[in-house]
């Protein structure tokens, strides 16, 4: 892309961001509904790390629905608390986590949960912010641990879209303050690819792998996040892409 082409780009960009935060670009849905919890606690992490290991292949904004309806029910609230998944077996993980249609895929989505709960337990005292200070709450250090080191101990929240849409969020609704932030990458999903060919960045045969790629160098240096731009550029695809230019 060349330097006038790149300034373009940036130039539409930054009008999109502007037009999503005084709303021009409305928000349709909105996705990660939660409980009030205070926002430095445990509990507030718990909840929004546990239901993202289970967030795909799914409408989201109903996955989050059915996690709070979860956490509100005293019989399945312990779902939240790895110390209390350990104590439980898997066979009742399977009848207490679809009760609210958190867990679609009966099978699956339990034992994902079960092994995720056991990885807490066992190596962050039940606490996903021992992890983060294990590794300096350095972006770049967690993403290695997720998704190379350590991978078979954080099931699908090792997957390249999963364990970046989790700092995102976790950066969003938490009081954790992570370093190298700029390093999560934007979500390549469906709307993401489509507004990406319609800023002309990309075309129907760009993978998603390249477009994360095309949107981590579009912003370099620009003081935009790429994650910062997913949120932006889900709902002005869900708005038909008004207002344009």
């Amino acid at each position: 892309m060349s330097p006038r082409k790149k300034q373009e780009v940036l130039e539409k960009v930054r009008m999109l961001l502007e037009n999503f935060e005084n709303g021009k670009i409305p928000k349709l849905e909105i996705h990660e509904v939660h409980p009030e919890l205070e926002i430095d606690s445990r509990e507030n992490l718990l909840y929004f790390t546990l239901p993202v290991s289970i967030n795909f292949q799914r409408n989201s904004p109903a996955m989050w629905k059915s996690a709070l309806a979860t956490f509100e029910d005293p019989d399945t609230n312990y779902l939240f608390y790895p110390e209390k998944v350990v104590e439980k077996t898997l066979e009742q993980i399977k009848e207490d986590l679809p009760k609210h249609k958190l867990g679609l895929q009966k099978n699956k989505h339990s034992e994902i949960w079960y092994r995720l709960s056991g990885t807490f337990n066992r190596l962050y005292e039940n606490n996903p912010r021992k992890l983060f200070e294990a590794n300096d709450f350095d972006v770049l250090k967690i993403l290695n641990i997720l998704q190379k080191e350590m991978k078979k101990d954080f099931p699908y929240l090792s997957g390249i879209k999963i364990s970046n849409y989790w700092l995102f969020i976790l950066s969003k609704f938490t009081d954790v303050k992570f370093k190298n932030l700029n390093y999560v990458s934007i979500i390549p999903d469906t709307h993401v690819l489509q507004s990406s060919i319609q800023l002309g960045l990309s075309d129907a045969k760009t993978t998603p792998a390249q477009v994360e790629l095309i949107w981590f160098e579009l912003l370099k240096d620009s003081g935009i996040d790429p994650i910062t731009m997913h949120p932006v550029l889900w709902n002005w695809s869900r708005n038909n892409f008004i207002p344009g230019f």
